[in-house]
Formats: structure tokens, C-alpha cells, sequence
């Protein structure tokens, strides 16, 4: 189950990709993060207590704080630095730097879980990162210049770095509690990060026009409804029921759905390198779930 989590999760991410990258040229990175987690906190808080009301799930205060905490990393900071990456790079050479995913959580589950990565994962696991390697010799799309290129991969580096620290600090949780009410509370904590910076912001009318009705909202919603409020269920579904490094893994994938739907819906070339490349994650990930 946890492997048909993690395959969901790619698919569901790398068409929020896409949808969000439409209104990024338009909106800043932060007014992005703040609008979603918003509204996908909102999803989230109305289906959790339409299933099972907080009065009937027991956390107690350390275990609430370290997945408040997982998620002011995971998603407050974390994804306002993908946005960041993304607005600089572009959705195909973000894909690349998304790479840095599966490596990080392997190497945190392997600090502090002790989790050892067995051998023919390591093979699939290969194919799918060699499969970005391979796909990021060719052309890109429009040039950038070399500050924005070096900008764009910090941030994107940094982003994979603390949501893959992110989600290993809150896995030992998972099996413990519903993942809905997990899903809620490591928003709610994303949520309030963004919230504490916003007074600091340089264009506070920017972020709040980002709220009233326009014609970007429809890619912006819909980006919500699939990349952070349906994927960060199936997300942590796949986490709870397989091993991490497994999970992130296949979860890499989705950078190959990206470099497939930024040529259908983007207009960045799809090359018979790309395509082979594409041919090799799947490999790697029909290895993983032999």
C-alpha cells in the first residue's frame, strides 16, 4: 500500500507542478505558499473533523510539537523555496535539482531511524536519479543567466533538504495517529511560519491582492487541491506504510511526470534523450515494487 502512496504522490505533485508553475511568473513565491496552505489548510481541518473530530484522537503536547515543527520545515519553509526554485529555474530544471530528494531521506532515515536501503532498491533507485542526470543534457528551454541558474539550485537544494529532514523527523509518528489529523497538523504549522514572517515581507499589498479573485486563482486552487491537499495525504500515507528510502524513491518519480507534462502543457522541449530517460525511472520504479 505504501508504494501505490508514493507512485500517487508523484503523479498527484508533478501536476500541481505544472499548475503552479502557470501562475508563478505572476505571483511571488511567497504569496503562493501562503494562498495554498491556506485554502489546502482549510480542505483539510473541514475533512478531518467530518471523519473523526480532534476529541477523539489523543496527542499529547511533545508528539503535537514535533509534527507542528515537521511542518513549519516541511512545508512553510520548504515550499516557499521550492517556489523560489521553480520561479528562477523552470519546471524541467527543477525537476533535476528535485533529484536531491531521495538521497537526503535516505541518508536522515539512515541517521536517525537506522534504516538500511536493500540492495535492489539501491538498483532502482539508481535508474531513477541516472534518469534525471540523463534527461538534463539537453536543452532546457529559454537560457538564464548564471546568477539566476546558481539562486534558483540553492533554493531548490535547500527545499529538498528540509522536507526530506522534515518528514524522517515525523515518520517514528505515522502508525500512532490518523494521517488526516497529521496531514492537518503539520499544515497548520507550515501555515503559521508563513503567517510570522508576512509583517517582514517587502510587499505585504502584493501578498494580500494574491487573496482576491483572479484569473490566476484557477491554477492556483487546483495546484492547491492536487500538490498539497490530496498529495500530502497520499504523501504521508506512503511514509507510514513502507520504509522511507523506498518511498522517497519512488516518489522521484515525479520528476519524470514533470519533464512529460511540462512538454504537453508548457511547451519545454521533450527530447528522444528525455524520453529515454523517462523509460529509465519507470524501470527503476517497476524494480523497486518487484
Amino acid at each position: 500500500m505504501g508504494e501505490s502512496f508514493a507512485l500517487a504522490t508523484a503523479l498527484l505533485f508533478a501536476i500541481s507542478v505544472i499548475l503552479f508553475k502557470k501562475s508563478v511568473g505572476v505571483v511571488s513565491p511567497f504569496a503562493l505558499n501562503l494562498f495554498k496552505n491556506c485554502l489546502a489548510f482549510s480542505l483539510l481541518l473541514v475533512t478531518a473533523f467530518a471523519i473523526l473530530p480532534l476529541r477523539y484522537v489523543d496527542i499529547p503536547a511533545n508528539h503535537f510539537l514535533v509534527i507542528f515543527v515537521s511542518g513549519a520545515m516541511g512545508v512553510g519553509i520548504s515550499d516557499t523555496l521550492f517556489f523560489i526554485a521553480l520561479n528562477r529555474l523552470g519546471a524541467s530544471r527543477t525537476a533535476l535539482i528535485d533529484c536531491l530528494y531521495s538521497p537526503f531521506v535516505i541518508l536522515f532515515s539512515l541517521l536517525l531511524l537506522d534504516e538500511l536501503v536493500p540492495t535492489v532498491t539501491i538498483l532502482g533507485g539508481t535508474l531513477i536519479i541516472g534518469s534525471v542526470i540523463v534527461s538534463s543534457k539537453r536543452s532546457f528551454g529559454m537560457a538564464i543567466s548564471q546568477n539566476q541558474f546558481w539562486a534558483g539550485c540553492m533554493a531548490g537544494a535547500a527545499a529538498m533538504a528540509t522536507v526530506s529532514f522534515a518528514i524522517v523527523m515525523v515518520k517514528p509518528l505515522l502508525n500512532s495517529y490518523p494521517l488526516i489529523w497529521i496531514a492537518t497538523i503539520r499544515l497548520a504549522g507550515g501555515l503559521t511560519v508563513l503567517l510570522l514572517l508576512l509583517p517582514f515581507h517587502r510587499d505585504r499589498e502584493m501578498v494580500y491582492r494574491v487573496f482576491k479573485p483572479s484569473p490566476e486563482w484557477k491554477w492556483m486552487a487546483s495546484g492547491t487541491f492536487f500538490g498539497t491537499y490530496l498529495s500530502l495525504i497520499t504523501w504521508l500515507g506512503g511514509f507510514k506504510y513502507s520504509q522511507a528510502g523506498r518511498v522517497a524513491l519512488l516518489n522521484q518519480t515525479s520528476t519524470m511526470f514533470i519533464v512529460v507534462f511540462a512538454a504537453l502543457f508548457l511547451n519545454e522541449r521533450l527530447t528522444p534523450v528525455k524520453l529515454f530517460a523517462v523509460a529509465m525511472a519507470f524501470t527503476g520504479a517497476a524494480i523497486i515494487l518487484s
